[in-house]
């Protein structure tokens, strides 16, 4: 156990590690992108990002979590095939989705730009942020299925790590206008892809089925039976589109009520203070295919055990970084160039919204990867109802200050809502 123990903290340290690099090559993609770009086309860039992100999270369908859980759960109990079956299924599903959601993109980009925006220079950048849908859909799908493989370090490193070192290469390379920095993020989600390929298939072996310990047979559920992948990924594509919204919303509606150099200084603190997600998102992606499993073979004790235990390894981790937002936020942004000192307040009113997330980390996950999908998809769209009030009155106006409140106010409401409901539903077990 001892040893299993120190090889799940190697796990985490290699893990953490490329989340290291995630984090210097995102900074170092922010910072010279604003400095090469100007804080206006800053600011159409970060645009730019949140339409591509909430495109890519409408086609992935929420197969993404499902397939993690799916792999995860029938590899636990020998089941290769149907674990493959759902690979199969996932990822034609979102590549077929993305296509589509690719050309819809497209055709929006003008009316967007111009009627939504106000800014008809943004109509090119929109239209060849198309491009990056499909290989950025396909790169967080197969990210998934390596993390129920339990390859947790190749998928944060083909998920997260590759596309912002390429991109902070291609910046240094010389790349210094929008619409090649757009297609240089194009090119280093494709080259993801690939490379994500390349690791799947060293584990298709993993896709047959195969015989495990009898104690472990004896101690999964009958009625755990899993249900199809896409029963399973309805509840969450809510879940996920809800999500992304939650980020997208305050950064869209800035858009529409303060200029591009001002969405620019939201983004980029908004973006400094998600880098705590990589110490979330990190531990999860090895937390996510055990919770499933364990659930899958009834080992409820030792699925609360390991949430305590991932809990506090979060929040060791994370709170100094949020520390350090809170007390220098300036520091942080001067380190972005001129021009984003202004939104020092509207960072550290994000990092306090991040701290409640910090100690309350990944009972979303746990509740994805045991069934309760539906529950979560509740909690989601309570969160954007709020989303959606608060930033009705806040945003119009305070600007950044409201929209950051309007921010860190959901996010504490998930972290919080999703632990009394990990509470009340386990304590019945």
């Amino acid at each position: 156990m001892r040893l299993q123990t120190w090889r799940a903290f190697g796990r985490y340290g290699v893990g953490l590690g490329l989340r290291g690099v995630e984090v210097v090559g995102k900074l170092g993609l922010y910072i010279i992108a604003a400095r090469a770009l100007g804080a206006h086309d800053a600011g159409l860039f970060f645009l730019c990002l949140t339409w591509i992100g909430l495109a890519s999270t409408v086609a992935r369908l929420g197969l993404e979590r499902a397939i993690t859980r799916h792999i995860a759960a029938e590899l636990a109990i020998g089941q290769g095939r149907a674990a493959g079956r759902d690979l199969r299924t996932g990822l034609i599903g979102t590549g077929l989705a993305a296509t589509l959601a690719a050309v819809v993109a497209y055709a929006l980009a003008g009316p967007a730009s111009h009627l939504l925006f106000g800014a008809p220079d943004l109509e090119t950048p929109l239209r060849l942020s198309a491009l990056v849908l499909v290989p950025q859909t396909l790169t967080i799908t197969l990210g998934s299925a390596l993390a129920g493989l339990k390859r947790g370090i190749a998928a944060q490193f083909v998920q997260n790590a590759l596309w912002p070192v390429l991109m902070l290469v291609a910046l240094l390379a010389g790349v210094a206008d929008l619409d090649s920095l757009i297609l240089a993020l194009a090119g280093a989600w494709t080259l993801s892809v690939a490379v994500g390929l390349a690791v799947l298939a060293r584990d298709r072996r993993r896709f047959t089925d195969h015989a495990i310990p009898a104690d472990a047979l004896s101690a999964a559920r009958p009625a755990e039976l899993l249900p199809s992948l896409w029963h399973t990924a309805r509840p969450l594509f809510v879940v996920e589109l809800v999500q992304v919204s939650l980020a997208s919303l305050p950064v869209l509606a800035l858009g529409v009520f303060v200029d591009a150099a001002s969405v620019g200084a939201f983004s980029v603190a908004n973006r400094i203070s998600m880098l705590v997600w990589v110490v979330v998102i990190s531990i999860g992606t090895f937390a996510a295919p055990n919770y499933a499993e364990l659930h899958r073979r009834g080992e409820t004790s030792r699925l609360l055990a390991m949430n305590r235990g991932i809990m506090l390894t979060v929040a060791v981790l994370g709170l100094p970084m949020v520390s350090v937002m809170m007390i220098a936020p300036e520091l942080l942004l001067d380190l972005i160039g001129q021009g984003f000192g202004s939104a020092a307040m509207a960072l550290r009113i994000l990092a306090a919204g991040q701290m409640i997330h910090c100690l309350l980390a990944c009972q979303d996950i746990l509740l994805a990867m045991t069934g309760h999908g539906g529950t979560l998809r509740r909690l989601n769209l309570l969160q954007l109802a709020v989303c959606i009030v608060l930033g009705a009155i806040l945003i119009p106006v305070f600007g950044m200050t409201g929209a950051a409140a309007v921010t860190a106010l959901t996010v504490a409401q998930g972290a919080i809502g999703t632990t009394l409901v990990r509470i009340r539903l386990f304590r019945r077990r």
